[in-house]
């Protein structure tokens, strides 16, 4: 299962620049290694902004809450980040269904 992830971080007044980003180092170090292990398919950072966009591939619903929940960047700013998630499915799946459709 295939989904869309969108990650919008919001610095806390409470902590530094410097601690953010240690924050982020770690979740690069945690998201790096699934990315070589194709459970990430696609990881961007959105240019200008404290966002990451990411496609992760996983077996089920409670997979994704499962990995979700243990992200370094979760676990250590919580309620100040916001994480946009969509199923998706590749669009040769889609045009194969709207063939379908179309007869």
């Amino acid at each position: 299962m295939l989904f869309l992830l969108w990650f919008k971080v919001k610095q806390p007044e409470s902590i530094t620049q410097k601690q953010l980003m240690d924050i982020w180092k770690r979740e690069a170090e945690a998201a790096l290694p699934a990315v070589k292990a194709g459970k990430i398919k696609g990881l961007y950072k959105v240019s200008g902004r404290r966002e990451v966009v990411a496609i992760i591939d996983v077996n089920s619903h409670e997979e994704l809450d499962e990995i979700l929940e243990t992200l370094p960047i979760i676990r250590e700013l919580g309620h100040s980040v916001t994480v946009e998630v969509a199923a998706i499915h590749p669009y040769e799946n889609f045009y194969e269904l709207i063939k379908k459709l179309a007869q």
